[in-house]
């Protein structure tokens, strides 16, 4: 299939000057992708080991060459589209869902690219989408973008419920493809506007976790049990941010020689500690997070006063670990400095930082490492947390369909189907080819014999939890920068959430209100 990349960098209604194509359709065979003792054949279990799932679209479902149009953020392009097939194992699991999707339905998928290169663009993204559907002029069917800016659109009208495409075509959020916590805490009376699943990579790789260097956790933490200790930490539900702290709080060695803390030297854990990584880690770890579901199942601000007490404590807990601790490192120069992320790579590749809070794909930038590495969960609030959890980098990706895609444009069971069926086919192959093989078996260290990553990488995978306010981070002014600056000024929450409560509270029980209403107006 050849795709001919149509960048839209311009509103003017969205005019399409440029389509992709499909050539003959073939299909390469993806070769074997797991070691063999892991891809052992069970009776009635696929490759993966995963119990078999049948296909909520009919196999006599078609639409006789259809042309839908996918609008994509085109700073995550690879998840979701190839021109060829080139070799490459994503790549061309790509290529070839893409393919199947195409020839099961007997449609055509047009991806339409969008700039993506900065917040301005995102933005932009969204309010192109918007001028497009509320203008009527029907340029795109399904869209994918950066989800924190996805939904600050939703009340705009732009959006369809995508509950009730669901009554109208074979799209089936029950089904394992779709993400059970996004579908679960995002959903309010009966409405979903953006989702995320096997369709979306991002919605998983983009969980955050903790890296540490082994080395180092042999050589400083040896009354612990260095790197064995850590992982015996976890898995008898020990890892707290105590804990954490306590490990931390005295690592630290002029390793330059300069007489003052600098990147040069080694510190148990460093930080930015700005927008999502790592507050929103720790945060999300320690289940502090900013909406939970009341029993009627309509979800209340957990950053309210009367609601806050979890959250203030778990601040608490960060801003004594940046503040207090020699081991914990900040050098004010980084805060929304996006060059300070490579600084603290660096440091973390050259062996001097025992502990990093990244997504869980910066594993494909630390395997060449001299030091080998390991991961583990966010660190719990306390021993009496019941599990562990962690939350996204706010650049994953989501899914909309077009207000208008059913009325007037009676497309509604095209897109809907569409979208089911690409979902599926990422479930059956992309994803597992990534999560199961690419970051296993290329970006984890699982070579050495210590395997005991394998078990944290699934753990942490399985906690990774959306919350619904930082959904729609957007829509409520990005309330939760009150809780990031508190922690970066070293301050308490309630002189950082004074300047946000009105506006962020206001913000809020609008979109409630917004939601509950059966017109959803």
């Amino acid at each position: 299939m050849k795709i001919r990349r149509t960048l839209v960098c311009a509103l003017a209604a969205l005019v399409l000057t440029t389509f992709f194509a499909c050539a003959p359709k073939q299909t390469a065979s993806l070769p074997e992708t797991l070691p063999a003792e892991t891809a052992k054949a069970r009776t009635g279990l696929d490759k993966w080991g995963r119990e078999p799932v049948a296909s909520a679209v009919p196999g006599n479902k078609k639409f006789s060459g259809e042309k839908v149009n996918i609008a994509i953020d085109e700073s995550q392009k690879q998840d979701f589209f190839s021109d060829a097939l080139n070799g490459d194992l994503m790549n061309d699991a790509v290529y070839n869902r893409n393919l199947k999707v195409e020839n099961d339905l007997e449609v055509q998928l047009n991806f339409i690219l969008f700039d993506g290169s900065d917040t301005s663009a995102r933005r932009g993204f969204v309010s192109k989408l918007t001028s497009a559907v509320l203008s009527g002029t029907g340029d795109f069917d399904l869209a994918a973008g950066f989800a924190s800016y996805m939904t600050g659109g939703v009340r705009n009208d732009a959006f369809m419920n995508l509950r009730e495409l669901e009554e109208i075509s074979s799209l089936d959020f029950g089904k394992p493809w779709w993400n059970r916590s996004y579908v679960e805490r995002v959903t309010v009376n009966g409405k979903l506007f953006t989702v995320v699943g096997d369709c979306c990579l991002s919605g998983q790789y983009d969980a955050g976790c903790l890296f540490f260097n082994k080395r180092l956790a042999d050589e400083h933490l040896a009354a612990l049990g260095g790197s064995d200790g850590l992982y015996r930490l976890v898995e008898e539900e020990k890892w707290t941010f105590d804990a954490f702290t306590d490990i931390v709080k005295d690592l630290y060695n002029d390793a330059d020689g300069d007489g003052q803390r600098s990147d040069g030297d080694l510190y148990g854990f460093a930080s930015r500690w700005t927008a999502s990584i790592p507050v929103d880690f720790f945060m999300a770890g320690m289940d502090a997070p900013m909406t939970e579901k009341g029993p009627d199942g309509i979800p209340e601000l957990m950053l309210k006063n009367e609601n806050s007490a979890r959250t203030v404590a778990a601040i608490d807990k960060l801003v004594r670990l940046k503040r207090d601790c020699a081991g914990a490192y900040f050098n004010p120069s980084w805060y929304n400095n996006p060059d300070a992320k490579e600084t603290l790579l660096k440091m973390f590749t050259d062996g001097r930082l025992l502990f990093l809070s990244r997504p869980l794909f910066q594993a494909s930038e630390l395997k060449n490492m001299n030091d080998d590495f390991g991961l583990l969960p966010m660190p719990k609030f306390d021993a009496e947390q019941k599990g562990y959890r962690t939350s996204q980098f706010d650049g994953y990706f989501c899914f909309v369909a077009a207000a208008d895609v059913e009325d007037p444009r009676g497309r509604g069971d095209l897109a809907g189907t569409v979208l089911e069926k690409f979902c599926e086919e990422s479930w059956r192959t992309v994803s597992p080819n990534y999560f199961e093989t690419v970051m296993k078996y290329r970006y984890l260290r699982t070579d050495t014999e210590n395997r005991k990553d394998l078990e944290m990488y699934d753990l942490i995978l399985a906690s990774n939890t959306f919350d619904f306010g930082m959904v729609y981070s957007a829509a409520l002014d990005f309330c939760y920068d009150a809780v990031r600056e508190a922690v970066k000024n070293n301050g308490n929450f309630a002189s950082a959430w004074e300047t946000k409560e009105m506006s962020a509270v206001n913000r809020f029980d609008a979109l409630i209100r917004w939601l509950t209403e059966d017109d959803g107006e």
